[in-house]
């Protein structure tokens, strides 16, 4: 006699690699604002390169120039978001414009060019951030792409 639990576990291991990919769910834009970040600061979109024709937000980076400091430390420079969605858990971003305003979140004082850790549209984190005003229980599902 087969025990239920070895069933589940065939079932479970025959199933194809993209279903078994995100058993836990993605974390939202609220749920990634609200990290334990050394600085968050506002800033432009300078250039945008996107490696994904079909779907330009999918495989993109962007350089952003800081404005101003919201928490932490103060940046200056240029900042570079480096974005690829994984086919089997997406953690979609729109396409930045350039010349619109974002948030950048960082893990490390920068001081001067480097990667980003996070990054969402102003628009974003106004409503999701509450450090813009935002609330963090706000509803994300109704977030667009700022410039639409």
């Amino acid at each position: 006699m087969i025990r239920p639990a070895l069933i589940v576990l065939a079932l479970w291991l025959a199933a194809p690699v993209a279903a078994r990919a995100c058993m836990r769910p993605i974390d939202t834009p609220a749920e990634r604002m609200a990290g334990d970040y050394v600085t968050v600061a506002v800033a432009t979109v300078v250039t945008v390169d996107s490696r994904a024709p079909e779907r330009p937000n999918r495989a993109f980076t962007a350089e952003f120039e800081i404005d101003r400091t919201v928490e932490g430390y103060p940046q200056t420079g240029r900042l570079r978001l480096w974005h690829e969605e994984q086919t089997e858990c997406p953690r979609v971003l729109p396409l930045p414009v350039e010349g619109e305003a974002w948030v950048v979140y960082l893990e490390w004082d920068a001081r001067g060019a480097g990667p980003v850790t996070e990054a969402w549209p102003l628009v974003w984190a106004e409503r999701l951030d509450p450090r813009f005003g935002g609330r963090a229980d706000a509803d994300a599902r109704d977030l667009e792409p700022p410039h639409r």
